[in-house]
């Protein structure tokens, strides 16, 4: 993307670089802290350290485009758009807090969306955290449907360990892009295989001597399965294999019956979005748990 100059004086958006992940990284800690500590909920980036760890993964991969406002040449704020797969998923946003309120957010909206139509793409979603009033009347404003409440939640470990549970492999690709087509109404399959090359820690079920479900933990995963057991097993399993910080995960709340019985089962829930999505909206069969891209 060449620079491009905004409506705001003095505001230019660029492709987002390795050289921007420094400030970019910040600015998301240092956003997303003053939301979170405005409404006292826990971080979702615990540092700087780790925001810069995130975006600069999402910097380096040709499956993201990624944006960065400069506001008289200093990055003032970022956003990303997801390009694994036949829909794209948006985030995260963050502008400076002593910017914010000066359009910054909805043009780097703006950018991310028109460089998706320029792709050919017609659905874009994204999660919104619904404690962010100001976010939601922006995409709102710009064409996004409100879709699902998602709770998001703290997995609790199964008692004992399930052998039907194990990690995906690029093997099993073929079997998670036909569960998440018919499931999710959308193929993910690209999506779960950068998750096995970056180490996100990928599980599946098998039952009946065939793949019922899949999970990706965490912000960035999702998953679908055939049966509300094939969710529990996949959720449970992923609790004990990992440390309490990476095992979480996304629960429609429409989906009251498995709500409940993940709640019985002691996950807890951390807080709740909002999905949103602009373009042909599919609702997914069965039980399904998105990523806070969609």
């Amino acid at each position: 993307m060449s620079s491009s100059q905004s409506s705001a004086a003095g505001l230019e958006l660029v492709r987002a670089e390795s050289r921007h992940v420094g400030e970019m990284g910040r600015i998301c800690y240092e956003a997303f802290k003053d939301l979170h500590d405005r409404h006292h909920f826990p971080l979702d980036l615990p540092s700087a350290a780790v925001a810069r760890q995130v975006l600069g993964m999402m910097v380096s991969r040709s499956d993201f485009y990624g944006v960065v406002a400069l506001l008289d040449g200093q990055v003032v704020g970022s956003n990303f758009l997801s390009l694994s797969d036949s829909v794209a998923g948006i985030g995260p946003v963050t502008v400076e807090p002593c910017h914010q309120g000066k359009d910054i957010g909805l043009a780097l909206m703006q950018d991310v969306v028109d460089h998706g139509r320029r792709r050919g793409i017609e659905r874009i979603r994204l999660l919104q955290e619904t404690m962010n009033a100001g976010s939601l009347s922006l995409y709102a404003s710009m064409g996004f449907d409100s879709r699902e409440e998602v709770a998001y939640l703290q997995a609790a470990a199964a008692p004992a360990g399930d052998p039907s549970v194990r990690p995906v492999t690029e093997q099993d690709l073929p079997a998670i892009e036909q569960l998440s087509v018919d499931i999710y109404q959308a193929s993910r399959r690209n999506e779960v295989a950068a998750a096995i090359r970056h180490d996100f820690s990928p599980l599946l079920r098998r039952r009946d001597g065939r793949v019922t479900g899949y999970l990706i933990p965490g912000l960035l995963g999702h998953g679908v399965a055939e049966s509300e057991d094939d969710a529990c097993a996949l959720i449970g399993e992923m609790a004990r294999r990992l440390p309490p910080h990476a095992a979480r995960f996304f629960c429609p709340v429409r989906q009251a019956d498995f709500f409940r019985r993940v709640l019985k089962m002691g996950c807890r829930t951390i807080k709740v979005w909002t999905l949103m999505t602009q373009g042909p909206y599919e609702a997914p069969r069965e039980v399904w748990m998105p990523s806070v891209l969609y």
